[in-house]
This record gives C-alpha cells, structure tokens and sequence, in this order.
C-alpha cells in the first residue's frame, strides 16, 4: 500500500527488499502482531457493519416513503421521492470518489486520522447499497455475502500461511485489469456474448489477486511491527474496499443465476 514510511524499506517496486524473520509462528506473526492483525479486521467488519446498516435502513426509508405515497395516491410526491433519491445517490458516488483522495492524502500528510473519512466512505457506500436490499431478494444477498466472506476467509489463511514473495500478485491483478478493459473496448464492436464473460471473469480474478496481495502486504507490516493505530484504520479500510469488491462481484453472478434459473 503505496503512502507509508513504515513500509517504505520492505517493498521497492513491489519486490520485497527486506524481510523480519519469523518469530517461531508458522503464520510469522509474533503475538503483538496477530493482535494487530485481528485489530485490522475488527475494524474493517465495523466498516461493514456500518455500510449494512445504512443500507437496510435507507432502503426501509425508501420503501416505506414510497409506499405511503402510493396509499395516498400522491403521484407528485413519488416523483419527488424518486428524484431526490437519485439526487442523493448521484452525490454520494461523487463523494465517494473524492474521499479516496482525501484517505490517501490524509495518509501521506500522516498528521491526522483516516478513521472519519473511512467511517463516512462506509456510510456513503450504504447508501448506494441501500437500492439493492429494494430490488433484489434479502436470501440472495445474504449468500452473497457469505460466499464473500468464505472467500474473503480462505484468501486470509493463504496468505498468513504463505511463506514466498506474494507481491506479483499486484501486478497480475493489474495486468488482467488492463487486459480485460481492452478486451471489454473490443467486444463493445464485436457484442460476443463469450467474450462479455471472459472479462468477467478476469476482472473478478484481478480483484481476488489485489486483495490477496493487500492481505498478505498487511500481514508483513504488522510483522514488522510497525502497525500504529492510524496505520490499522487505512489498512482495516483497503480490506474493506476489497471485500466490498468481492462482494459486488459474487452478488453480480449470483442475480444472473438467479434470474436464469426463473
């Protein structure tokens, strides 16, 4: 994760220039560092708690404000149900993209704490989910979700177990990003239903690469003992956003097989 002095002397040009030895664990994790560890991923399942509940809050909102509105046979106030709602997602999505920003500038400045930003990411992200609990079925999202979490589990345990140099990952899961977006410009013209699920397919394995590599990369800071509080909060928020990547994926598949299978 590019923006840390900590880990400026591990990982050059994504090759790792400088390694702890282990500490007699077979993960490689002395016992401050798995509790650094598990810290991370409290906090990146209170950012997923966060985003659950705005998104079956807001969409409980949405569907009771819309419904009411129909009682009453108010079309007008439907119209501006509907319209706001948009507004509201359209504003949260711009938001989201400039809190990217501002988490890793807040990051490399180091002077104040990424925890706000993150926790207002997470929110906003409910918000944009907050559609999906409306219009697609709660069990599909539920199975989503725990396929995401098993793979999310299994990726863990590979690369707190792995002793080699995971870093190529980083740059396969780029390189099938850069592929599949030329390959996706092409089938624009050509429409083959064949190559739609290739990219697909190569996207999701690129998401499932990057994550594995921003675990493992994690894994080694805090084996280097040079995981501070700020420091758990970023790393907690990009497993986030690779969680919520996986989870957009697998919730992608499982609506179209879903949708097939009626």
């Amino acid at each position: 994760m590019p923006g840390f002095k900590e880990d400026s002397n591990y990982f050059v040009n994504g090759t790792v220039v400088e390694e702890k030895k282990s500490k007699g664990s077979i993960t490689g994790l002395d016992s401050a560092g798995a509790v650094s560890f598990v810290k991370i991923f409290a906090y990146m399942f209170m950012y997923l708690a966060i985003t659950a509940v705005v998104a079956f809050a807001g969409g409980f909102a949405l569907y009771s404000a819309l419904n009411n509105a129909k009682a009453t046979g108010n079309d007008v106030a439907i119209s501006n149900i509907i319209t706001a709602y948009y507004g509201l997602m359209i504003a949260s999505a711009i938001t989201l993209i400039i809190l990217v920003f501002v988490i890793n500038f807040v990051v490399i400045r180091g002077k104040h704490s990424v925890l706000v930003p993150s926790i207002i990411y997470a929110v906003l992200v409910g918000v944009l989910f907050s559609s999906l609990t409306i219009f697609i079925d709660w069990r599909i999202i539920g199975s989503a979700f725990g396929i995401t979490c098993g793979v999310f589990g299994l990726m863990t345990l590979i690369a707190l177990f792995t002793k080699g140099n995971m870093s190529p990952l980083l740059m396969l899961g780029f390189g099938l990003i850069i592929g599949s977006g030329i390959i996706a410009l092409v089938n624009f013209f050509m429409r083959s239903s064949t190559l739609y699920w290739v990219v697909s397919f190569a996207i999701f394995a690129a998401i499932m690469f990057i994550s594995m590599f921003d675990i493992w990369n994690i894994k080694k800071i805090c084996e280097r003992g040079a995981m501070d509080k700020n420091l758990s909060y970023y790393c907690a928020f990009n497993m986030y956003v690779d969680f919520i990547n996986i989870f957009i994926r697998v919730l992608y598949f499982l609506v179209l097989i879903y949708g097939k299978s009626k």
